[in-house]
């Protein structure tokens, strides 16, 4: 007979985690946080409240097991805990709780301003053969899995000179590169007006919200880009809502690291990743995993971090 016991939730409710979810300003933090790191004095301008109230809010949202934290220097980054993004009954139901609150829109305005202002503060770079961890020899591994003709493929953090948009030119029907630099943008339209390249269409926008239409890509193409993304569990989404049935995601990043100082370098917002949490971000998306690598940085490479490497399919 099949065993119909429901799978054990890591978060279970009890009296607190009610108390702690049934205040309106916490249900606010808990909201903001989902999928994106901010600080207590982020969190306090988003939700105008004063900092100490932002962090007695935290502490009692932490003591449920419903947030983790990180340091960066000073500061003090939190977000949802892996606990409750496992909890899936819980997180729903917190969800949906904020979903019928007036003041939503507002809040996410306020989250996406606090986004830019933070992107604003850092000079990115997507030098994509240079790049820490963005190895020739990661890059070959990765197009050595890629050699079949596409019809429409996309980069997504295509970067300054777009190399690997240039690349996928001589490979598919058409390329549609996006970045969310506008100086990124006008670069790349001036290089592929000077190589004679019309089958390429330079794209400004947000990695999470693209403006192509569903299911039009038999690849889509993210090298060096998640560990930018302030939700790479919506970045991913989008990347797979954008590819046709049994298309192709070629997913290329840095693993798992510790240099802190990127952050300030280079703009990155996650320190990489490891197998276990990609697999996580893409368990509840249409896709199904078909290859995975952590490919080593070549030998007198100083500071080159190692690349992870995944191959996905979405489902028919």
């Amino acid at each position: 007979m099949e065993n119909t016991t429901p799978q054990l939730e890591l978060i279970q409710p009890h009296l607190e985690l009610f108390s702690a979810i049934a205040d309106e300003v916490r249900l606010k933090i808990l909201m903001i946080l989902d999928g994106t790191e901010f600080t207590v004095n982020e969190l306090k301008e988003i939700l105008d409240i004063h900092q100490s109230n932002a962090s007695r809010h935290l502490a009692k949202l932490s003591a449920c097991g419903l947030l983790k934290d990180r340091r960066e220097g000073t500061k003090a980054f939190y977000g949802l805990s892996d606990d409750l993004y496992m909890s899936e009954s819980i997180l729903q139901m917190i969800r949906k709780t904020y979903s019928h609150l007036i003041d939503k829109d507002i809040i996410q305005s306020k989250i996406e301003e606090k986004l830019v202002e933070r992107r604003n503060n850092y000079s990115r770079k997507f030098h994509k053969l240079d790049e820490t961890g963005g190895s020739l020899k990661a890059q070959i591994s990765l197009f050595s899995k890629l050699m079949i003709p596409f019809e429409h493929a996309i980069d997504i953090g295509c970067g300054e000179g777009g190399d690997l948009s240039l690349m996928l030119a001589n490979q598919c029907r058409k390329v549609s590169a996006i970045d969310v630099q506008p100086e990124v943008i006008q670069k790349l339209k001036k290089i592929l007006a000077e190589k004679g390249i019309t089958n390429t269409y330079p794209i400004q926008a947000d990695m999470a919200h693209i403006p192509l239409p569903n299911e039009c890509a038999d690849l889509v193409l993210m090298s060096q880009v998640l560990h930018h993304a302030s939700s790479p569990w919506e970045a991913l989404k989008e990347a797979i809502r954008l590819l046709k049935p049994q298309g192709t995601l070629a997913l290329l990043d840095l693993a798992q690291h510790n240099e802190e100082e990127l952050r300030e370098t280079h703009g990155h917002i996650w320190l990489g990743f490891d197998q276990k949490r990609i697999e996580f971000l893409l368990k509840d998306l249409p896709c199904k995993i078909i290859a995975a690598e952590v490919i080593p940085s070549e030998e007198n490479q100083h500071k080159k971090i190692p690349a992870i490497c995944f191959i996905v399919k979405k489902n028919d």
